[in-house]
């Protein structure tokens, strides 16, 4: 039995007509008659009683035909949800991100693959890096999106670069640092009276954040508030002396409704965060999967090559030192 003779079986119970049937299936007569005989010799079941100008259906047979019937229908669904598989179009995604790119681009990703693939089912996880290789490698996630300095080398990861973003420090309009003049200059020391509130940041980040505003090693400069729900710290931010070490990007809408201010500080450096898509070597990702991972990465460094365009520091070359003294001289 094969799917072609339950297809020729449903034809000729439609029709009742060997011709008809023979026309509808692109086959001759003879050969429509013998792949009918050869599915009732099969099943030792007739199926249809002929007679000179006459076909009709056995009792036997109609149970075989209402059961034909549904195996085609299952084929058919069955032959639709693999190609909606190989084309990304069906299916689910379970990913994983850390919080910086979840509050930065998850969001607009979001939008637009369930835009494209409407019927693709999305599990997200949002959590440290640490949790999501555990649910990584045991088969829980696809791949996830976190900052991976500190996730060591391993054989049986592959990491992809994306990006990262600029970073600044934010607090409430009126904060004592900035009450009445927003713009004024603040030096590095004048933070370590207040309490610092961020994300978990990777050692190496924080280190580097420190050094970028000209803190010596023996300050005291730590996250008092760490939290990786970046909209609850947005929440309390507001009518507290908080501040808060986030992106740019992020803030942008707090900005926008001045509701919070971003901290003058002169910063060496103020790009942070080295983003990689982590998924595991030899497990080949599903086509939606897959789409969905090159979508986000397309974001990611789209929005942290904007980011940089408008928050980034201009790298000083030794020629624009020279003519500045020249300049001077």
């Amino acid at each position: 039995m094969n799917l072609k003779q339950l297809d020729h079986l449903l034809v000729l119970s439609e029709t009742l007509s060997f011709s008809k049937a023979a026309e509808r299936v692109h086959l001759s007569q003879s050969a429509l008659s013998k792949s009918i005989a050869a599915l009732e010799e099969e099943f030792d079941i007739q199926i249809f009683d002929r007679a000179p100008g006459n076909v009709s259906i056995t009792p036997t047979g109609q149970f075989v035909i209402d059961h034909a019937k549904n195996l085609l229908s299952e084929a058919k669904s069955f032959n639709k949800n693999i190609d909606y598989l190989k084309t990304g179009s069906s299916g689910s995604v379970a990913l994983g991100t850390g919080p910086f790119p979840a509050a930065s681009f998850l969001d607009a990703g979001i939008r637009e693959f369930h835009k494209r693939y409407p019927q693709v089912s999305l599990h997200i996880r949002i959590d440290h890096w640490k949790n999501l290789l555990i649910d990584l490698k045991e088969g829980r996630l696809d791949f996830f999106i976190a900052d991976t300095r500190d996730i060591a080398d391993d054989a049986m990861l592959t990491i992809s670069p994306i990006g990262g973003l600029t970073v600044a420090f934010f607090c409430d309009r009126l904060h004592p640092l900035v009450a009445g003049n927003p713009g004024r200059l603040i030096k590095p020391q004048e933070l370590l009276g207040y309490a610092l509130a961020s994300v978990s940041l990777p050692t190496v980040v924080f280190h580097e954040l420190k050094r970028s505003i000209g803190l010596e090693h023996n300050d005291i400069f730590e996250v008092r508030i760490e939290c990786d729900d970046i909209a609850l710290i947005k929440k309390i931010l507001p009518g507290s002396d908080i501040i808060f070490s986030s992106s740019n990007l992020m803030m942008e809408s707090e900005l926008q409704a001045g509701q919070v201010v971003r901290l003058n500080i002169p910063m060496t450096q103020n790009r942070f965060g080295d983003w990689g898509l982590v998924r595991i070597k030899h497990r080949t990702l599903t086509p939606s999967a897959n789409l969905f991972a090159i979508l986000l990465i397309e974001l990611i460094r789209e929005g942290s090559k904007t980011d940089s365009e408008k928050y980034g520091f201009k790298k000083q070359t030794f020629s624009d030192r020279h003519s500045r003294k020249m300049d001077e001289a």
